[in-house]
């Protein structure tokens, strides 16, 4: 009966989720054909090549969901550079930011990064930030952070709408399904794993941009999302609800 409980409470996330979805528009100021879903489905390999299972619009993890995360692993997440089209491309960085702090970040990918470029981020027990095995002398409160798209300044639209302009979504994180194989350009193909992400951004404010969400896209693994506390208690009134009708059932 719990898992029947379990079950029914991750189809009722899942509906939050779609409710809370951004629009992703696939042909926009790049050309026809050139948004986030097509750039996927490029580099998917199988089952169907050229045709990814994952559908940017229904499968995205809802904005409650992706806007903090956690580091899974004790060496570190990897951060790969998937693509990048954009007229910003040469001054977009990408990078993470402290949950506590969103002025405390830390730059991964420049303007200077291209396809296939990796960093790995790992988090001490004391904080400090390390950029491929470097300390970056910035220390975090804990492990738990955002991710930003920004300029050399610093970071600009956060995965926290909250923190943007208008309280505006210029973050897809899109989770993989153990199903499909993908293969980024200069790697082997793989499973495309529910451990690993793909991020695609938006660089100029949602309302006023193509939404086609293919301006800086980067794949992380080892990384887990940590829900905010609306999410939390949507689920927990949720699993309520479903256990106030079992009890009504039994009646």
């Amino acid at each position: 009966m719990k898992l029947k409980l379990l079950a029914a409470a991750i189809a009722l996330s899942a509906v939050t989720a779609q409710a809370h979805a951004v629009l992703v528009m696939d042909d926009g100021q790049d050309g026809a054909g050139t948004g986030l879903q097509s750039q996927i489905n490029s580099i998917t390999t199988a089952p169907v090549a050229g045709t990814s299972s994952i559908n940017v619009n229904t499968d995205q993890l809802s904005d409650g969901l992706d806007s903090y995360w956690s580091l899974t692993s004790s060496g570190g997440s990897v951060n790969t550079f998937v693509f990048e089209i954009a007229g910003n491309a040469g001054s977009n960085t990408f990078g993470v930011f402290d949950r506590n702090d969103p002025t405390n970040y830390v730059e991964l990918f420049s303007g200077a990064n291209t396809q296939s470029d990796q960093v790995t981020l790992t988090i001490m027990a004391d904080g400090s930030v390390k950029k491929n095995g470097v300390d970056t002398t910035i220390d975090f409160s804990g492990n738990q952070f955002g991710y930003y798209l920004g300029s050399a300044n610093g970071p600009f639209f956060y995965s926290d709408s909250s923190l943007n302009t208008d309280g505006s979504d210029q973050m897809v994180a899109l989770q993989g399904n153990n199903v499909d194989k993908i293969q980024i350009p200069g790697y082997f193909a793989g499973t495309w794993t529910d451990n690993e992400f793909i991020l695609g951004w938006e660089d100029i404010l949602y309302a006023n941009s193509d939404m086609d969400f293919n301006d800086l896209v980067v794949m992380v693994e080892s990384v887990l999302p940590v829900p905010e506390p609306g999410t939390l208690a949507l689920l927990g009134l949720g699993l309520a609800g479903l256990g106030a009708a079992r009890r009504r059932q039994k009646a």
